[in-house]
Parts: structure tokens; sequence; C-alpha cells
């Protein structure tokens, strides 16, 4: 009889404690859950808070919105272009793929968060541009720096000659720019 009630005994004590440790766990999962919720209501907000910014044509937007290496690729980018008498990398506005003053209706759209990962400080957000003027898809890579959410990189989808969507990571094709020599630039 005692050695049944010990039995008892111990069998109610590892339950009890498993059923703490799920509780440790749902709480582990619950406070997760929270701090993405909340970055992805901060990426949401900047990726809306970025595009009324440049609506409403305001300088400034890669010191307010995006990340040191992005700032200084576009600086690094700008100064060699500044030696080419062509128009150079960029012959659009990259945050809106407009080429004059952008339109005061920019809006994002259909914003969807693909990939978060709060613990690295980096995400991949999907979303369409809409205007007036035109409708497009761009991706956005976060950084998390300086206690913000910076957007990293901005990837751009258009329709190649198939038809087909094609994507074009900025990123990486500044980075092709920069490693081309300044002399096959000039000789174009």
């Amino acid at each position: 009889m005692r050695k049944s009630i010990f039995m008892l005994f111990a069998l109610l004590m590892l339950l009890a404690c498993g059923g703490k440790k799920t509780e440790t766990e749902s709480a582990i999962a619950a406070a997760t859950d929270s701090t993405e919720i909340v970055a992805q209501e901060e990426i949401t907000g900047l990726i809306k808070e970025l595009y009324a910014a440049a609506a409403k044509n305001e300088g400034d937007i890669d010191q307010r919105y995006a990340c040191h290496t992005w700032r200084e690729m576009v600086a690094a980018v700008e100064e060699k272009d500044s030696q080419v008498a062509e128009i150079g990398f960029f012959d659009d506005d990259y945050w809106t793929m407009m080429q004059d003053a952008n339109p005061d209706d920019l809006e994002a759209r259909d914003i969807q968060i693909e990939q978060l990962d709060v613990e690295k400080g980096t995400a991949m957000v999907s979303f369409t541009l809409h205007s007036s003027v035109q409708t497009i898809h761009q991706k956005f890579e976060f950084c998390h720096e300086d206690g913000s959410w910076r957007v990293h990189n901005i990837i751009r989808y258009y329709n190649g000659p198939d038809g087909q969507e094609e994507e074009s990571n900025l990123m990486d094709a500044m980075q092709s720019y920069l490693d081309e020599p300044l002399e096959e630039l000039l000789d174009l």
C-alpha cells in the first residue's frame, strides 16, 4: 500500500512538472508570437510611412529608412556615376521606379511578410506599389539596425521578354556595377 501511494505521488509530481513545462513553453511561444507581431507591425508601418514620404517627394528617404550598408552602396554608385558622362546606374527613383516626380497617390498594398527572424533581425517582405502612373511588385529585405527595422535591399519584379516575371536584385546589381572597371563605362 505504501509503495502504491509513493508511486502515485511520484506520478502526480511528474505530471505536475510536465504541466509546468508546458506552461513555460506556452509562455515562451506567446512572447515570441508577441515579438513577431510587433516586428510585423513595425515593418508594415515603415513601408507605409516610406511611401507616404515618397508621395510627397520628401528627400532623405535613404537616411530615414535604409540601413548603413544600403546607404554606403548607393554613395559608392553615385561616386562612380559622377565620373561617367552618361546617365549612370540609376535612371529612376529606386524606391518607386519613377523617372519624374512621384505621384501623390503612391500606396503600398498587399504587404506580405514572407520571412521574419526577429532574433537574427532579418525579414523579407513582398508588396505591390500602386499609383495612378503604374503598379509594380517589389520586395524589401530588412535588417534590424540601430534599434529599428531598416531596408537592406530592394528586389524588383518586371515582365521579361517571354512575359514571365523576372527578378532584379538591386544590391547585387549595384555590386556588379561597382566591380566593373571605370574604363569600360567610359568607352560606352
